[in-house]
């Protein structure tokens, strides 16, 4: 593993900065234990955060991309899902786990094919559409109906799955736009 130290810098760092402290401070990780849609959100934050430091700054063997994505695939199957919503033990892992599984898959990415990075891009986004769309039509997977010891009741899964495909929406805008950019050199 290699850290690139000049390219430890405001400019880089800041951004995962800002979804770190958004995503890890007192208000947030109580109202955690009540809200559904921010405890998604936050995975989104902070795996993304460690995904733009590995970008950024780190060069790792292809071998951490596999915690890169079984991580967040781990923390999104109900039973877990469930647990890192209800005990602070479970979230303290969660929240961990998903900015390591960040920083791993981002400092594995610049190894990857274009071909393959565009797959992996797609597998995300459908595997969260069908996790959306679970959510959005109430299925109680997530639920206290599914896991009497889950904070969340099946009526916040709607607003839940809107906010998860709000951000979905907004990553693939991003995306494609600096595709776009870098195809015609803008």
């Amino acid at each position: 593993m290699e850290i690139l130290r000049d390219q430890l810098n405001w400019k880089n760092l800041s951004l995962p900065l800002i979804f770190l402290v958004v995503s890890l401070n007192p208000f947030t990780e109580e109202a955690e234990f009540h809200e559904q849609w921010l405890f998604m959100t936050t995975h989104y934050l902070l795996y993304i955060a460690g995904f733009l430091i590995g970008l950024k700054a780190i060069r790792g063997p292809i071998v951490f991309l596999l915690p890169g994505i079984a991580l967040p695939v781990f923390w999104h199957v109900p039973p877990f899902f469930a647990l890192a919503g209800a005990y602070l033990p479970w979230r303290v892992a969660n929240d961990l786990t998903l900015f390591l599984a960040g920083i791993s898959a981002g400092m594995t990415i610049y190894k990857l094919s274009n071909v393959i990075k565009i797959l992996l891009f797609v597998l995300w986004m459908s595997a969260d559409s069908v996790l959306s769309v679970v959510l959005i039509v109430g299925i109680p997977a997530y639920s206290d109906e599914a896991y009497s010891f889950s904070p969340f009741p099946v009526s916040q899964e709607p607003i839940t799955g809107l906010v998860m495909f709000g951000i979905m929406t907004a990553v693939f805008v991003y995306v494609v736009v600096n595709l776009v950019k870098s195809i015609f050199h803008i």
